[in-house]
C-alpha cells in the first residue's frame, strides 16, 4: 500500500484548516452589521441624527430671528434702530444657514419619505413667517407707520411661527420614531452577530483539537517511536532492528539509523575480535590497563564528577588519572602524562601511579608527592611526564595543587549573560615536569592554593585535548575552542562537559585522535547521584 508523504499529509492539513478559516470568515462577514444592509441602515442612522440636530438649530434659529425682528420694529430710536437692524441681519443669515442645510437634506435619496414631507411643509410655513417678518422690517425701514401698526395688530408673523413650531414639534416626534426603530435593528444586528461569533468560536475550538491530534497521529508518534528505538540502541540493545511504518520521510531516516546500528554491530564485533586477540597474544598489555585503570569516582554530597580516558593507538594509553579519596575526609585528583607510548611507557605509568598513591596517603600534599613520585625517573633519563595533583575539600571548596609542567586545569563558569562558558581560574605549572633532572633539587614542586565557588566546574585534561588538530594542519583546537563548544550545553554538568569536549575534539581531529585524551571534572553545587563507571569506544567515562 503506497504511503502518504508527510509533506502531503501537512499540506491536506494546512488547506483544510485555510478552506474552513475562509468560509468562517465570509460568514461573518455576510453577518457583520457593519458591512452591506447593515451599513445602510447605520448609515440611514446618523443620517437622522444629523437632522434631528438641524431642526433643532432651525428651531432656535427662528425663535432668535423672530426676536430680533421684534427688537427692531419695535425701537424708537435711529440709533437703536441701526443696531437692533444689524442684528436682525446676522439672526436672519444664521436662521438662512440652517434652512439651506435642510433644503440639501430634502434631496436626500436616502431620506424617509415621511420625513421629507414633513420637513418640506416645516421649509415652506418658515418661508412663509420669513415673508411677513421682511414685510415689518420693510414698514419700519419706509416708515411706514400705519401698515406697520396693523401688522403688529393682526400679528400675522407671530402666527406663522407658532405654525412653525408646531410643524418642528411634529417633525421631531416622527424622527424619534424613526430613530428607534433605527436602533432596534443595528440592536437586532449586533446580537445575530454575536451568535455568529459565538459559532465561528465554537467551530474553531473543534478545529484545533482534530489538527493538533492529526500532527500527533502523523508526526509526533512516528517520531517518538523512533526516538525510543533509538534510545533503545544507545543503552546498548543492538540487536533489535529499528523500523517505522509512517511516512516515507520518517520512514527513511529511520533506515538510515538502521544502517547505523548495523555498523555498530560490525565495529563492535571488529573490537570484540581484536580485544580477544590482543589478551590472547599480549596479556602484559592487558594487565598493565588493567592497574592503570581508575577507582570509582566518590559520591562526596554536593558535588558531582565525570571523567574519561581515550587512547589515541589501541588499548593502552600513557595517560592516566585517579580520584583518590584521603584519610582526613579530602579527595585527591591526579592527572599524569607519561611520554612515549607501549608496554614500557605503561610499566612507568603503573609505577609513578603507585608511588603517588602511597605519597598522597603518607602526606597528603600535592608538592611532597610529586617530589617523591619524580623517584620513578631515576633510570628512566629518556623518559618524563606531566602530572598536576589537585586535593579538594569538599566542605569549604579550598582546592590545594601542585602542577608539574602540565596544562593547566581550568575552573569554568556559566556565563549568565549570554550563556556561554569562561574561565575563571588557571591552575598554572607550580614546577617542571616530572624527570631525572630534578630528582635532588629541594623545593622544585609548590603547593598553591585556590578556592571554588558553588556552580563552578574544575576541569583537568591533558594536551591531547587542546592540542587535537585536523590532518595536515597545524590548527589545534585549543582551550578558545573547547569553551566554544560547551557554551552550547544546556546545562554545563560534568558528565555532559565531558561528552561535548570529547566529541568536539575527535571532530576537529577528523575522527581520529592522535594523542591520549584524559579528561576529569568536578563541579560543586549539586548533590552527586552515584552511577557505575561505564566503558564506552575504549573511553572510561565514570561519572557521579
Amino acid at each position: 500500500m503506497t504511503r502518504t508523504t508527510l509533506q502531503r499529509r501537512v499540506s491536506v492539513m494546512g488547506i483544510s484548516f485555510l478552506l474552513v478559516v475562509l468560509v468562517l470568515t465570509v460568514l461573518v462577514i455576510a453577518w457583520n452589521p457593519w458591512v452591506g444592509s447593515g451599513s445602510t441602515d447605520r448609515q440611514a442612522a446618523q443620517s437622522d441624527v444629523r437632522l434631528s440636530q438641524e431642526v433643532d438649530d432651525l428651531a432656535r434659529s427662528v425663535v432668535e430671528a423672530q426676536a430680533r425682528n421684534q427688537l427692531f420694529i419695535t425701537a424708537s430710536s435711529l440709533e437703536r434702530q441701526a443696531e437692533a437692524s444689524t442684528e436682525r441681519d446676522e439672526a436672519m443669515q444664521r436662521y438662512e444657514q440652517v434652512r439651506g442645510r435642510l433644503v440639501e437634506a430634502t434631496r436626500n435619496t436616502a431620506l424617509d419619505a415621511t420625513v421629507r414631507q414633513d420637513l418640506v411643509r416645516v421649509l415652506d410655513d418658515a418661508a412663509y413667517w420669513r415673508s411677513l417678518a421682511d414685510d415689518q422690517a420693510a414698514f419700519k425701514a419706509g416708515q411706514d407707520q400705519d401698515q406697520l401698526n396693523r401688522s403688529i395688530l393682526d400679528n400675522p408673523s407671530s402666527r406663522a411661527l407658532l405654525t412653525v413650531n408646531e410643524d418642528l414639534e411634529t417633525l421631531r416626534d416622527r424622527i424619534r420614531g424613526i430613530e428607534e426603530r433605527s436602533r432596534e435593528v443595528l440592536e437586532d444586528q449586533r446580537d445575530q452577530f454575536r451568535y455568529v461569533q459565538l459559532l465561528v468560536a465554537g467551530v474553531t475550538l473543534l478545529i484545533v483539537p482534530a489538527v493538533l491530534y492529526l500532527v500527533r497521529r502523523w508526526v509526533l508518534r512516528p517520531l517518538g517511536s523512533l526516538s525510543a528505538q533509538l534510545l533503545q540502541v544507545s543503552r546498548g540493545d543492538l540487536q533489535e532492528p529499528i523500523t517505522l511504518p509512517g511516512p516515507p520521510e520518517l520512514a527513511a531516516v529511520a533506515a538510515s539509523a538502521e544502517t547505523m546500528r548495523r555498523r555498530i554491530l560490525d565495529e563492535l564485533a571488529e573490537a570484540v575480535s581484536a580485544r580477544e586477540a590482543l589478551q590472547q597474544g599480549q596479556p602484559l598489555v592487558a594487565e598493565v590497563r588493567d592497574q592503570l585503570a581508575a577507582h570509582d569516582l566518590p559520591v562526596v554530597p554536593g558535588w558531582s564528577s565525570a571523567a574519561a580516558l581515550r587512547p589515541a593507538e589501541g588499548l593502552l594509553a600513557g595517560d592516566w588519572y585517579d580520584v583518590l579519596p584521603l584519610a582526613d575526609g579530602r579527595f585527591a585528583v591526579v592527572v599524569a602524562d607519561v611520554s612515549g607510548h607501549g608496554a614500557r611507557a605503561g610499566i612507568v605509568a603503573i609505577q609513578l601511579k603507585r608511588l603517588l598513591e602511597a605519597a598522597l596517603h603518607l602526606a597528603p600534599e600535592p608538592d611532597l608527592a610529586l617530589a617523591m613520585a619524580a623517584r620513578v625517573f631515576a633510570d628512566e633519563a629518556e623518559r618524563f611526564a606531566s602530572c598536576v595533583v589537585v586535593v579538594v575539600d569538599p566542605d569549604s571548596g579550598t582546592v590545594s595543587y601542585a602542577n608539574a609542567g602540565h596544562p593547566a586545569p581550568v575552573v569554568l563558569r556559566t556565563d549568565g549573560e549570554d550563556g556561554g562558558v569562561r574561565v575563571v581560574t588557571e591552575l598554572e605549572a607550580t614546577g617542571p615536569l616530572l624527570s631525572w633532572l630534578h630528582l635532588d633539587v629541594p623545593g622544585s614542586w609548590q603547593t598553591r592554593t585556590t578556592s571554588l565557588a558553588p556552580g563552578s566546574v574544575l576541569v583537568v585534561y591533558t594536551d591531547g585535548l587542546t592540542e587535537a588538530r585536523p590532518t595536515g594542519s597545524t590548527d589545534e583546537l585549543g582551550i578558545g575552542g573547547v569553551l566554544h563548544a560547551l557554551g552550547g550545553l544546556p546545562e554545563l554538568t560534568p558528565q555532559a562537559l565531558v561528552d561535548e569536549a570529547l566529541d568536539v575534539a575527535r571532530r576537529f581531529s577528523g575522527g581520529r585522535a592522535r594523542d591520549d585524551v584524559t579528561l576529569v571534572a568536578l563541579s560543586r553545587g549539586t548533590v552527586a547521584v552515584p552511577s557505575a563507571p561505564v566503558d564506552r569506544d575504549g573511553a572510561q567515562e565514570p561519572g557521579t
